[in-house]
């Protein structure tokens, strides 16, 4: 057996597979950035080692680049399979403690005495295959379940990712571990920074929001068509944030056309953190009610920046929102519309606020989500 590692003192050398850190600026690759940022600030004396088919430098990733915090490692020559099975031979040298793959797969071909664990967010692929061209899906399907099959550990972001991967890989429960994420530090800043609203918000506040992909599984014509539901006093302009593709922005369109609701909408496309911790700031609440999701990390960006949400009841969504969120049936116009109703309620609004706030502060702020990750790293080495 592995002598016990001291996570405050004792140096591990890890390894990632750091693709989406570096070239994925949604989702994924938001939660390889906050994770390995995390991880560094507070377990600074491990040795950090991200291997990537290629790098993009820009604000979101300009931070990994400092070789004094982590070790880049990227394909000499280009190889479509390396990151499949080029770049295991590169890990075995190094002899890492740990190689954690950050979405869904690790490589083949790692020493037997390199522990192994996988991060999956969703298996939306099984669940909704219509969203993905038949040879993605079967790719991810080969590509994913092999990898939690081979894994060590497997990190499931919520206890509903965990349910699925038992479900439809047949996945043992001792095997995976529920550890939530975090969000960036921006929307945690306990002293809240007077951050500008984009130039399309100035002098507007009060409104309801939307952040994510406008894409159908999330929501947003059911929450357009509850919108048009609302009596008078509680239709307020209602922020769109994020971009999706052309023919459900046109559903959406015409379905604003439709009901004449154009000049309530405003539509901005993806904007810097900075930025989007002022949305939610101005905002009375966020509306995103996905049918699903592996977590739903606007939920408790928004919760962060002490403003309610109205979210649904399947998936990870009430693991997200907790006591901070009125949770509907997401395709029920009427049960969003009587949410959005409430949200206006002062009263029914500071309840969710600060039940909201201490919730997530408990369960998903970064040194408790950081420190749950090391024990699940202190638990693989134990083991033997």
């Amino acid at each position: 057996m592995i002598e016990s590692i001291d996570l405050v003192n004792k140096k591990m050398v890890l390894a990632y597979d750091a693709k989406r850190l570096f070239n994925n600026f949604t989702g994924l690759g938001n939660y390889s950035r906050t994770l390995l940022k995390n991880l560094q600030k507070f377990y600074p004396q491990n040795e950090y080692h991200l291997f990537t088919p290629q790098t993009k430098k820009n604000v979101e990733t300009e931070y990994f680049f400092d070789d004094s915090k982590f070790i880049i490692h990227t394909q000499k020559q280009f190889n479509p399979l390396w990151r499949t099975i080029g770049m295991s031979s590169e890990v075995n040298e190094i002899n890492p403690h740990i190689f954690h793959g950050l979405s869904h797969e690790i490589p083949f071909g790692l020493n037997k005495q390199i522990k192994t664990v996988v991060t999956f967010h969703d298996l939306i692929y099984e669940l909704f295959p219509a969203q993905f061209g038949m040879v993605d899906t079967m790719i991810y399907k080969l590509k994913y379940k092999s990898s939690a099959k081979r894994a060590d550990r497997i990190i499931a972001i919520s206890r509903s990712t965990k349910k699925d991967l038992e479900t439809h890989y047949n996945i043992h429960s001792h095997k995976i571990s529920v550890v939530y994420q975090s969000c960036n530090s921006i929307f945690q800043e306990e002293n809240f920074h007077e951050f500008m609203v984009p130039l399309e918000l100035s002098g507007i506040s009060d409104y309801y929001v939307y952040v994510g992909s406008i894409i159908e599984r999330k929501g947003l014509l059911q929450a357009i068509i509850a919108f048009s539901k609302l009596p008078a006093e509680y239709k307020k302009n209602f922020v769109v944030i994020g971009h999706g593709n052309n023919a459900y922005r046109k559903k959406i369109n015409d379905l604003l056309q439709y009901y004449d609701l154009k000049d309530y909408f405003i539509f901005i496309d993806n904007i810097p953190n900075s930025d989007l911790s002022a949305v939610y700031e101005h905002c009375l609440g966020l509306v995103y009610v996905s049918i699903y999701e592996g977590f739903g990390i606007p939920v408790i960006e928004c919760l962060f920046r002490n403003r309610p949400v109205i979210t649904s009841n399947l998936s990870s969504m009430p693991e997200a929102a907790g006591p901070g969120g009125i949770v509907v049936d997401p395709y029920s116009p009427d049960d969003i519309c009587l949410a959005m109703i409430n949200l206006n309620n002062s009263n029914v609004r500071e309840e969710l606020i600060q039940k909201g706030y201490s919730y997530v502060k408990d369960n998903f702020a970064a040194l408790k989500t950081t420190g749950n990750v090391m024990r699940v790293y202190e638990e693989m080495l134990q083991s033997g």
